[in-house]
């Protein structure tokens, strides 16, 4: 029997744990932000740049879970697997422009919580 998708925003009907998908990327900021030693951010960085983000369809397995994509949320998983694959394609040539990635991740978190996207 298939799982329900967890904690979906009531607003995107986008689960507040796909969030998870792009942990990588999040800790890599976070340790930039907080200016922390250069060891820490080059691990950070390595570990971001080593691990393929999964698209929401892939994070939660339609396999696995029901109603993973449907109408009410399928537009906006289009937005973010759009910008998960940038956010990839971006990964395996290695880039790390911290501008380009805090703005995928903003617009990644304002997906999930129901807000609009910023421009890409």
């Amino acid at each position: 029997m298939k799982k329900d998708v967890p904690n979906i925003c009531p607003k995107s009907k986008i689960s507040y744990d796909y969030s998870l998908a792009f942990g990588g990327l999040t800790n890599y900021l976070e340790r930039v932000a907080a200016d922390d030693p250069p060891r820490t951010r080059h691990l950070a960085l390595r570990s971001f740049l080593h691990r393929v983000i999964p698209k929401y369809d892939e994070f939660f397995d339609p396999e696995e879970y029901n109603n993973v994509v449907n109408s009410q949320n399928n537009v906006v998983v289009e937005k973010i697997n759009s910008i998960v694959g940038k956010l990839n394609t971006l990964r395996s040539q290695k880039l790390s422009d911290l501008e380009t990635l805090q703005s995928c991740r903003g617009s990644l978190l304002s997906l999930i919580s129901g807000g609009n996207e910023k421009s890409q």
